[in-house]
């Protein structure tokens, strides 16, 4: 297994910290005048679903996880789970809802993800970096509120709330950076 040091703890990185695998969500590297330098992250604990923010020194070291991916595609859910599939082997899984519900609001039945294998068992999914989504629900512009960079709440299908332009109206489609959990751009 492969070690790497806290500098190279950048978001998407998953890890091996007292024995229980991590993943980046947040990195941040703060230099202090007088002192050492600190990495700050904050990361999801892929077993539980555990969210930590923490701070290292530059020089603490950790172990890889030993990660697969595989491109799959994601069925649907019920109550309790997520159901994904293999685009290869078109073999099913399974994963807990608790663990990944926050990406389930940039999915629609068919998507594309990768899924994250940890000892050959699924563990977690990544979304794509963009989505696109249909707006389902936002109050009309009130007319002379034209300031520039003027933004209104909206509803899209899969139950996202955002921000979006006030030019904007229900049924219009709109890509979402899921990374930043914000609206990029229209789409025809």
């Amino acid at each position: 297994m492969s070690t790497i040091t806290s500098n190279e703890l950048r978001n998407g990185v998953v890890f091996m910290m007292e024995g229980q695998p991590w993943l980046v969500l947040r990195y941040n590297h703060n230099k202090t005048g007088r002192g050492g330098a600190v990495n700050k992250i904050k990361a999801k604990n892929l077993k539980t679903g555990s969210i930590i923010e923490k701070g290292f020194s530059t020089n603490e070291k950790f172990d890889e996880a030993d990660l697969s991916r595989e491109s799959s595609q994601y069925l649907y859910r019920d109550d309790d789970k997520v159901y994904l599939m293999s685009n290869t082997t078109y073999e099913q899984y399974e994963l807990p809802i608790s663990t990944v519900e926050e990406k389930l609001l940039y999915l629609k039945e068919g998507d594309k993800v990768i899924v994250l294998f940890l000892d050959g068992k699924p563990i977690d999914f990544e979304v794509p970096p963009a989505v696109v989504l249909a707006i389902t629900y936002t109050e009309n512009a009130v007319k002379g509120d034209t300031s520039s960079g003027a933004m209104k709440r909206a509803t899209l299908e899969t139950g996202l709330e955002i921000l979006v332009p006030l030019f904007l109206s229900i049924g219009e489609k709109v890509k979402i950076n899921t990374e930043t959990n914000t609206y990029t751009e229209r789409v025809k």
